[in-house]
């Protein structure tokens, strides 16, 4: 999961690079300030094998709030944004999304897997 949180990081690193280079506003960083959050947590799971399992949980609270933040701004604030702010908060709320998506997958499948019986109540 480390591997694949590195790639999302990148991803919400360029989004915010890019937003940035458009725009020249310190808010267009967002993504990119929460994709090097998630790339540090990503790089130290991978260092330090004892403490993944911890950092990964840190990492999906993290892709929680980059999913939670853009979705507020869309509860407040959907139709004073410019088509720029829109796309980029609708860029970081869809990778965040799906980062957490995965990760939540991948917990659930670690957690079976480490259950004598699969993690079937019924046997």
């Amino acid at each position: 999961m480390p591997k694949t949180t590195l790639i999302f990081a990148a991803l919400l690193i360029a989004l915010g690079l890019g937003a940035f280079a458009f725009s020249s506003t310190g808010t267009a960083l967002l993504p990119a300030y929460l994709g090097v959050v998630l790339a540090a947590l990503a790089g130290l799971a991978i260092a330090f094998d004892g403490a993944r399992k911890a950092l990964m949980h840190v990492a999906a609270v993290v892709a929680l709030l980059g999913m939670l933040a853009p979705a507020a701004a869309f509860a407040v604030r959907a139709e004073q944004m410019s088509p720029m702010a829109f796309w980029v908060n609708f860029g970081m709320l869809a990778l965040s999304a799906g980062l957490l998506v995965l990760m939540v997958r991948s917990f659930v499948a670690a957690r079976r897997a480490a259950t004598p019986g699969g993690g079937d109540p019924s046997r």
